[in-house]
Protein backbone atom coordinates (compact mmCIF):
# COMPACT_ATOMS: atom_id res chain seq x y z
CA UNK A 1 0.00 0.00 0.00
CA UNK A 2 1.58 3.65 -1.10
CA UNK A 3 2.31 5.57 2.43
CA UNK A 4 0.92 8.20 0.58
CA UNK A 5 -2.88 6.70 1.20
CA UNK A 6 -2.35 6.11 4.31
CA UNK A 7 -4.07 8.40 6.80
CA UNK A 8 -3.06 7.19 9.92
CA UNK A 9 -1.68 4.23 11.71
CA UNK A 10 -3.06 2.47 15.25
CA UNK A 11 -0.39 1.07 17.28
CA UNK A 12 -2.40 -0.89 19.74
CA UNK A 13 0.40 -3.77 21.09
CA UNK A 14 3.26 -2.58 23.45
CA UNK A 15 5.39 -5.58 21.65
CA UNK A 16 5.31 -3.51 18.24
CA UNK A 17 8.54 -1.85 18.01
CA UNK A 18 9.13 0.97 15.36
CA UNK A 19 12.54 2.37 13.81
CA UNK A 20 12.90 6.24 13.96
CA UNK A 21 13.42 6.38 9.81
CA UNK A 22 9.77 4.76 9.91
CA UNK A 23 8.41 7.31 12.11
CA UNK A 24 10.09 10.17 10.09
CA UNK A 25 8.73 8.51 6.95
CA UNK A 26 5.35 8.95 7.81
CA UNK A 27 5.44 12.24 9.20
CA UNK A 28 6.72 13.04 6.47
CA UNK A 29 4.00 11.73 4.18
CA UNK A 30 1.64 13.69 6.87
CA UNK A 31 0.72 10.51 8.36
CA UNK A 32 -0.76 10.48 12.27
CA UNK A 33 0.75 8.17 14.78
CA UNK A 34 -1.70 6.61 17.00
CA UNK A 35 -0.05 5.50 20.07
CA UNK A 36 -2.49 2.89 22.73
CA UNK A 37 -1.67 2.20 26.24
CA UNK A 38 -2.04 -1.16 28.52
CA UNK A 39 -5.95 -1.26 28.17
CA UNK A 40 -5.41 -0.63 24.24
CA UNK A 41 -6.66 2.80 24.19
CA UNK A 42 -5.42 6.00 22.24
CA UNK A 43 -3.07 7.49 24.29
CA UNK A 44 -0.83 9.58 22.34
CA UNK A 45 -0.39 10.56 18.87
CA UNK A 46 2.20 11.45 16.46
CA UNK A 47 1.81 14.56 14.10
CA UNK A 48 4.26 16.24 11.57
CA UNK A 49 5.68 19.29 12.01
CA UNK A 50 6.08 20.48 8.51
CA UNK A 51 2.99 19.30 6.52
CA UNK A 52 1.79 22.68 4.91
CA UNK A 53 4.49 24.72 3.81
CA UNK A 54 2.86 27.99 4.07
CA UNK A 55 1.87 27.42 8.04
CA UNK A 56 3.36 30.56 9.49
CA UNK A 57 1.43 33.12 7.80
CA UNK A 58 -1.44 30.69 8.49
CA UNK A 59 -1.10 30.41 12.25
CA UNK A 60 0.46 34.14 12.78
CA UNK A 61 -3.36 34.76 11.32
CA UNK A 62 -5.34 32.16 13.34
CA UNK A 63 -3.88 33.32 16.59
CA UNK A 64 -4.11 37.15 15.90
CA UNK A 65 -8.12 36.28 15.10
CA UNK A 66 -10.36 38.76 17.27
CA UNK A 67 -12.74 37.13 19.98
CA UNK A 68 -15.45 38.50 17.41
CA UNK A 69 -14.05 36.25 14.91
CA UNK A 70 -13.49 33.16 17.34
CA UNK A 71 -17.06 33.39 17.96
CA UNK A 72 -18.78 33.90 15.16
CA UNK A 73 -16.47 30.31 14.11
CA UNK A 74 -17.64 28.66 17.47
CA UNK A 75 -21.48 30.00 16.61
CA UNK A 76 -21.30 28.16 12.96
CA UNK A 77 -19.44 25.08 14.62
CA UNK A 78 -22.45 24.75 17.33
CA UNK A 79 -24.70 24.88 14.86
CA UNK A 80 -23.81 22.39 12.44
CA UNK A 81 -23.00 20.31 15.47
CA UNK A 82 -26.36 20.29 16.86
CA UNK A 83 -28.02 20.13 13.40
CA UNK A 84 -26.47 16.52 12.58
CA UNK A 85 -27.58 15.63 16.21
CA UNK A 86 -31.14 16.01 15.00
CA UNK A 87 -30.24 14.57 12.16
CA UNK A 88 -29.21 11.23 13.22
CA UNK A 89 -31.73 11.64 16.39
CA UNK A 90 -34.01 12.04 13.06
CA UNK A 91 -32.65 8.57 11.60
CA UNK A 92 -32.98 6.80 14.62
CA UNK A 93 -36.77 7.74 15.25
CA UNK A 94 -36.75 10.10 18.18
CA UNK A 95 -38.71 12.55 16.12
CA UNK A 96 -40.07 14.80 19.05
CA UNK A 97 -36.55 15.29 20.53
CA UNK A 98 -35.56 15.86 17.00
CA UNK A 99 -37.34 19.44 16.66
CA UNK A 100 -36.47 20.56 20.09
CA UNK A 101 -32.94 20.55 18.84
CA UNK A 102 -33.41 22.79 15.53
CA UNK A 103 -34.87 25.10 17.52
CA UNK A 104 -31.66 25.06 19.80
CA UNK A 105 -29.54 25.03 16.93
CA UNK A 106 -31.32 28.29 15.62
CA UNK A 107 -31.06 30.09 18.98
CA UNK A 108 -27.05 30.01 18.95
CA UNK A 109 -25.55 33.54 19.02
CA UNK A 110 -21.84 34.31 18.74
CA UNK A 111 -20.05 32.33 21.09
CA UNK A 112 -23.01 30.51 22.09
CA UNK A 113 -23.27 32.20 25.17
CA UNK A 114 -26.14 30.38 26.29
CA UNK A 115 -24.50 26.81 26.23
CA UNK A 116 -27.48 25.79 23.67
CA UNK A 117 -24.17 23.41 22.86
CA UNK A 118 -24.71 22.04 26.27
CA UNK A 119 -28.40 21.76 26.30
CA UNK A 120 -28.11 19.79 22.95
CA UNK A 121 -25.89 17.44 24.01
CA UNK A 122 -28.08 16.54 27.38
CA UNK A 123 -31.16 15.91 25.14
CA UNK A 124 -29.13 14.00 22.29
CA UNK A 125 -27.93 11.89 24.58
CA UNK A 126 -31.09 11.10 27.29
CA UNK A 127 -32.98 10.43 23.94
CA UNK A 128 -30.24 7.84 22.05
CA UNK A 129 -28.51 6.10 25.25
CA UNK A 130 -29.82 3.54 27.51
CA UNK A 131 -32.03 4.11 30.23
CA UNK A 132 -29.62 5.93 32.98
CA UNK A 133 -27.12 6.79 30.48
CA UNK A 134 -24.96 9.70 30.94
CA UNK A 135 -21.94 10.66 29.23
CA UNK A 136 -19.18 10.34 31.07
CA UNK A 137 -15.41 9.69 30.06
CA UNK A 138 -15.01 7.76 32.79
CA UNK A 139 -18.21 6.18 33.29
CA UNK A 140 -20.26 2.73 31.93
CA UNK A 141 -21.18 1.37 28.55
CA UNK A 142 -21.12 2.91 25.91
CA UNK A 143 -19.01 5.62 27.14
CA UNK A 144 -16.07 3.02 26.17
CA UNK A 145 -17.20 2.94 22.66
CA UNK A 146 -17.77 6.44 22.15
CA UNK A 147 -13.98 7.25 23.51
CA UNK A 148 -12.49 5.17 21.15
CA UNK A 149 -14.06 6.20 18.23
CA UNK A 150 -13.35 10.11 19.49
CA UNK A 151 -10.14 9.19 19.99
CA UNK A 152 -9.56 8.33 16.79
CA UNK A 153 -11.65 11.07 15.00
CA UNK A 154 -9.71 13.90 17.20
CA UNK A 155 -6.61 12.14 15.65
CA UNK A 156 -8.11 12.50 12.22
CA UNK A 157 -8.85 16.07 12.71
CA UNK A 158 -5.44 17.19 14.25
CA UNK A 159 -3.47 15.26 11.05
CA UNK A 160 -6.22 17.28 8.85
CA UNK A 161 -5.41 20.99 11.00
CA UNK A 162 -1.91 20.49 10.52
CA UNK A 163 -2.29 19.82 7.13
CA UNK A 164 -3.49 22.81 6.22
CA UNK A 165 -1.24 24.98 8.42
CA UNK A 166 -3.38 25.68 11.38
CA UNK A 167 -1.84 25.10 15.30
CA UNK A 168 -3.55 22.32 17.18
CA UNK A 169 -3.36 24.36 20.59
CA UNK A 170 -4.61 26.99 19.92
CA UNK A 171 -8.48 26.77 20.27
CA UNK A 172 -11.51 28.53 18.87
CA UNK A 173 -13.82 27.62 22.01
CA UNK A 174 -11.77 25.22 24.36
CA UNK A 175 -8.96 26.29 25.93
CA UNK A 176 -6.44 24.17 28.26
CA UNK A 177 -2.96 24.64 29.13
CA UNK A 178 -2.92 21.11 29.26
CA UNK A 179 -4.23 20.07 26.22
CA UNK A 180 -2.48 20.39 23.19
CA UNK A 181 -5.36 19.58 20.66
CA UNK A 182 -7.85 22.44 21.32
CA UNK A 183 -8.83 23.16 17.82
CA UNK A 184 -9.02 19.35 17.16
CA UNK A 185 -11.66 19.19 19.66
CA UNK A 186 -13.28 22.17 18.45
CA UNK A 187 -13.57 21.40 14.72
CA UNK A 188 -14.12 17.59 15.64
CA UNK A 189 -17.55 18.60 17.34
CA UNK A 190 -19.70 18.52 13.78
CA UNK A 191 -18.30 15.21 13.26
CA UNK A 192 -19.40 13.27 16.12
CA UNK A 193 -22.74 12.14 14.98
CA UNK A 194 -20.81 10.01 12.63
CA UNK A 195 -19.33 8.07 15.05
CA UNK A 196 -22.11 8.38 17.22
CA UNK A 197 -24.75 6.38 14.46
CA UNK A 198 -22.45 3.11 14.88
CA UNK A 199 -22.68 3.09 18.74
CA UNK A 200 -26.11 4.89 19.42
CA UNK A 201 -27.39 3.45 16.73
CA UNK A 202 -26.58 -0.23 17.86
CA UNK A 203 -25.66 -0.90 14.85
CA UNK A 204 -23.67 -4.54 15.00
CA UNK A 205 -21.65 -5.74 17.26
CA UNK A 206 -23.36 -2.82 19.14
CA UNK A 207 -26.58 -4.54 19.27
CA UNK A 208 -26.15 -6.39 21.63
CA UNK A 209 -25.18 -4.67 25.59
CA UNK A 210 -21.12 -4.88 25.97
CA UNK A 211 -18.99 -4.52 29.12
CA UNK A 212 -15.86 -4.06 26.82
CA UNK A 213 -14.71 -2.91 24.05
CA UNK A 214 -14.35 -5.97 21.35
CA UNK A 215 -12.01 -6.19 18.66
CA UNK A 216 -15.14 -6.47 16.14
CA UNK A 217 -16.17 -3.15 17.64
CA UNK A 218 -13.05 -0.99 17.10
CA UNK A 219 -13.16 -2.10 13.43
CA UNK A 220 -16.52 -0.92 13.05
CA UNK A 221 -16.02 2.66 14.70
CA UNK A 222 -12.55 2.83 12.10
CA UNK A 223 -15.10 2.47 9.51
CA UNK A 224 -16.63 5.75 10.70
CA UNK A 225 -13.45 7.50 9.05
CA UNK A 226 -14.42 6.38 5.58
CA UNK A 227 -18.57 7.27 5.66
CA UNK A 228 -19.79 9.17 3.04
CA UNK A 229 -20.53 13.08 4.42
CA UNK A 230 -22.15 15.48 2.89
CA UNK A 231 -20.40 19.19 2.05
CA UNK A 232 -22.50 20.86 0.25
CA UNK A 233 -23.71 19.50 -2.94
CA UNK A 234 -21.06 16.73 -3.12
CA UNK A 235 -20.26 13.77 -0.98
CA UNK A 236 -16.50 13.00 0.11
CA UNK A 237 -15.33 10.26 2.54
CA UNK A 238 -14.89 11.74 6.08
CA UNK A 239 -11.31 11.09 6.18
CA UNK A 240 -11.47 13.92 2.67
CA UNK A 241 -14.30 15.77 4.01
CA UNK A 242 -12.24 16.81 7.39
CA UNK A 243 -9.28 18.46 5.10
CA UNK A 244 -11.92 20.54 3.24
CA UNK A 245 -14.02 21.83 6.30
CA UNK A 246 -9.86 22.39 7.88
CA UNK A 247 -8.91 23.97 4.77
CA UNK A 248 -12.27 26.22 4.73
CA UNK A 249 -11.21 27.47 8.62
CA UNK A 250 -7.59 28.79 7.03
CA UNK A 251 -8.89 30.71 4.33
CA UNK A 252 -11.11 32.27 7.34
CA UNK A 253 -8.87 33.12 9.26
CA UNK A 254 -6.25 34.54 6.42
CA UNK A 255 -10.12 36.79 5.26
CA UNK A 256 -10.00 34.86 2.17
CA UNK A 257 -13.76 33.23 3.10
CA UNK A 258 -16.78 33.84 5.47
CA UNK A 259 -18.48 30.09 5.90
CA UNK A 260 -16.56 26.91 7.17
CA UNK A 261 -17.18 24.15 4.97
CA UNK A 262 -18.78 21.72 7.49
CA UNK A 263 -20.08 18.68 7.14
CA UNK A 264 -24.04 17.89 6.81
CA UNK A 265 -25.53 14.40 8.81
CA UNK A 266 -28.61 13.16 6.48
CA UNK A 267 -31.54 12.07 8.12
Amino acid sequence: MPVEDIGFVILESEKISVSAACLQFLAEKNVALVICDKSHTPSAQLLPYAANLTSQETIEAQISATEAVQGRLWRQICRRKILNQAGLMARLGADAQMTSMKILASQVKNGDPSNCEGQAARMYFHALGPDGFHRDRDGEWPNAALNYGYAILRAAVARALVGSGLCCFWGVHHHNRYNPFCLADDVMEPYRPFVDQYVLGKVRPFDVPSRELTREMKARLLEALTCDVRLGDYKRPLMVALSYTTSSLAKYYLGKGEELLLPEFGS
